[in-house]
């Protein structure tokens, strides 16, 4: 794995790419959070519980398609994408909920290395700090960054609510035109579906 320090990419070279795809800590920190999910009810929340659920899943898919695409580590930004959320579920809220999730995030992380990692390796403190810069960053779609990590958040999070149904307009509707295309899916069929609404 290369890491470009300037740009906290952490890119990885996929040239020699075998079928093991690593992605065993994203599936301890998914076990994770479902378990500390699947029982909150949906009293009292901005969303319903069982969106956050999917949205998780769903996003943390996507982002390990686009890291793939885009040549950055899979895991890392799989495990962005299934935690960029945690603030709205851990407030109940959305407002504001990318800068809440910032000491969430970190804990959840510090529970993974300490009590749930078993034999698998720790996120790093660079990972770390990657992982939560690109989260806490995610809902300002309309600034473009120079970090790939916390593109791939906004740009993974905008495609997943349009794939889900969620209506899909300005720069979250930009940014999903931009990532079809990227992903080899015809215009026309973009503007076909540009009406797609929850």
């Amino acid at each position: 794995m290369k890491i470009d320090q300037g740009k906290g990419s952490m890119k990885k070279d996929i040239s020699n790419l075998g079928m093991n795809l690593s992605a065993r800590r994203l599936n301890r920190i998914l076990s994770i959070l479902f378990s500390e999910m699947k029982d909150l009810s949906d009293e009292d929340r901005d969303l319903p519980i069982r969106w956050n659920v999917i949205h998780m899943y769903t996003s943390s898919q996507i982002a390990k398609i686009l890291a793939l695409k885009r040549g950055i580590d899979p895991e890392l930004a799989g495990i962005a994408a299934a935690l960029h959320d945690i603030g709205v579920v851990k407030t109940k809220r959305h407002k504001n909920h990318a800068e809440a999730a910032e000491r969430y995030v970190y804990e959840i992380i510090e529970s993974y290395n300490s009590k749930h990692r078993g034999d698998l390796p720790q996120i790093t403190k660079e990972e770390a700090e990657l992982i939560v810069n690109a989260i806490v960053q995610h809902s300002q779609k309309e600034i473009i960054s120079d970090n790939p990590f916390v593109e791939i958040l906004k740009d993974v999070d905008s495609l997943d609510r349009y794939l889900h149904g969620v209506k899909t307009e300005g720069t979250h509707r930009e940014r999903c035109i931009k990532v079809l295309k990227e992903l080899g899916i015809e215009e026309n069929l973009i503007n076909r579906t540009k009406k797609v609404s929850y």
